[in-house]
């Protein structure tokens, strides 16, 4: 599970997508928004799934979440999905009446370290596609930047450091390595 967010901006991030994170992030953020809710215990289906994923303890921030900051991107992702001429199935309606009920805080929790981190996450999983997304002055940044560790979003980077430093180099020499280095667990 992922709420990929490579700008603060709930738009920008939707809109830097590719298709295929575009259409899962729309189950993916309504995942996170439940989970959310069962660890409220709002939400009494039973269902014990994601509770304590890195993801949803970081949106979930200590029993104050930031319910509105999810809910916008939701419907940001919705919106691109439409916009490219998908049809969207997927809707929080089913939950609004406990959405407002919850106390939560306002702001969001990504911050524009963790939105560079997801831009270089992103970046490795789909090269090719990502290269052509990232503004001049964003690659130069994730080239000359050491990661910066998020539980649940770019942890996984110390398994493959190797790899990624010489993914890193490669792009430096002005090559495009189309391969992804997300491991397959």
């Amino acid at each position: 599970m992922q709420v990929f967010r490579p700008y603060i901006d709930h738009g920008k991030s939707a809109g830097f997508l590719d298709d295929l994170r575009l259409g899962k992030q729309r189950v993916e953020t309504k995942q996170v928004i439940l989970a959310i809710l069962r660890k409220l215990n709002v939400l009494k289906d039973g269902k014990t799934g994601w509770l304590n994923h890195p993801v949803v303890v970081m949106y979930f921030n200590n029993g104050r979440p930031y319910l509105d900051d999810l809910i916008r991107y939701f419907y940001s992702v919705i919106d691109e999905w439409e916009r490219r001429g998908f049809v969207n199935n997927i809707s929080i309606g089913d939950i609004e009446p406990l959405l407002n009920n919850v106390e939560h805080e306002d702001g969001t929790p990504v911050t524009e370290v963790i939105a560079r981190e997801y831009r270089r996450v992103l970046l490795l999983k789909d090269p090719c596609y990502y290269i052509n997304k990232l503004s001049t002055d964003e690659l130069l940044e994730l080239l000359n930047t050491e990661p910066v560790y998020f539980r649940g979003i770019n942890t996984w980077i110390r398994d493959v450091y190797d790899t990624y430093i010489e993914f890193m180099n490669t792009l430096r020499n002005g090559r495009i390595p189309c391969e992804s280095i997300f491991p397959r667990r």
